[in-house]
């Protein structure tokens, strides 16, 4: 575990678990990251927490209705949790069939704040179901793991990304980092970002997959960490993608992170090209993630 400081408040950093888990921050106020979490979260999540919020509030103006003594609500049992609580759900609705009415002070001052509480809530929750909806996404898939093996002679580092959908993202840009760990000749540790320069690092139209890969020579930063256990949990690969959407018009961003125990020795993926006899190609997605170790050293399918 590593604590970088920004100001005069820690951020723990968990190198680990780094594919997008950051451990409680103090940078930004609760609420904020509570919001970019609610915005990043899966819809599954998300969906639960509306619902989990939903049915606590009710439960907690049934109580409140509850508390207000017999005939506060007309037409239901006394001491009946069930039917106040369908008054709730009514009024949090404002749906208001007419049968069951409040009766005194109290009763209606709980109905007047929970109708209000009840617009706000679904005002929230619609925005933020639009805000999730409109957000858009790159919808690019990184391979679980890359591969070191030959490429023309030379140990190259290789990784597969594909376009999940079938519109185009148009002037696409890879970028391979290396974030590793260093120590001053003064004791003091920092992290340094190099970039890898990769064989090809852009393309005019993305629509299918794309094999990045970088030569790990004797010019390569990365030469002195690939299969270094002595430096391993010390570094990790970065990935960033930027291009334009053609369906969402608009820029999309990805990121990716390689781990040392995601770098696999001596492999190199499968092909995923098959050329039909025409001379046409398929590509076969099913064999996206799959690698085999000491393999030849041709280049994987790549086709764009």
């Amino acid at each position: 575990m590593d604590v970088f400081r920004f100001g005069r408040r820690p951020t723990r950093i968990n190198l680990d678990e780094y594919r997008a888990t950051l451990t409680r921050s103090a940078l930004a106020r609760p609420e904020n990251n509570f919001y970019h979490w609610l915005l990043g979260t899966s819809w599954t999540k998300f969906l639960i927490l509306v619902i989990c919020v939903y049915l606590g509030t009710n439960l907690i103006f049934a109580l409140a209705y509850l508390a207000c003594g017999p005939g506060a609500i007309t037409h239901t049992e006394p001491g009946s949790l069930i039917d106040v609580f369908y008054f709730s759900v009514q009024t949090m609705a404002t749906i208001g069939y007419g049968q069951m009415t409040p009766v005194g002070h109290w009763p209606n001052s709980i109905v007047t704040f929970e109708a209000f509480f009840g617009i706000v809530y679904s005002a929230l929750t619609t925005g933020l179901a639009f805000a999730r909806f409109t957000r858009p996404t790159a919808g690019v898939r990184f391979s679980k793991v890359a591969v070191v093996g030959n490429h023309n002679g030379i140990k190259t580092l290789k990784f597969r990304i594909a376009n999940d959908r079938s519109s185009h993202i148009v002037e696409a840009q890879l970028r391979l980092w290396l974030i590793a760990e260093s120590m001053t000749s003064e004791g003091e540790r920092y992290r340094r970002s190099v970039e890898l320069p990769l064989h090809r690092s852009e393309s005019p139209v993305f629509s299918l997959t794309w094999t990045a890969m970088h030569s790990v020579d004797e010019s390569s930063p990365l030469r002195e960490y690939l299969g270094n256990t002595a430096l391993i949990g010390h570094w990790h690969l970065l990935i960033s993608f930027t291009g334009y959407h053609e369906s969402l018009a608009n820029q999309v961003y990805a990121r990716h992170v390689y781990l040392p125990r995601d770098v696999q020795q001596n492999a190199t993926f499968v092909d995923i090209v098959t050329v039909l006899p025409d001379g046409g190609r398929v590509v076969d997605l099913t064999n996206f993630e799959k690698w085999n170790p000491n393999s030849s050293d041709k280049l994987a399918g790549e086709f764009l």
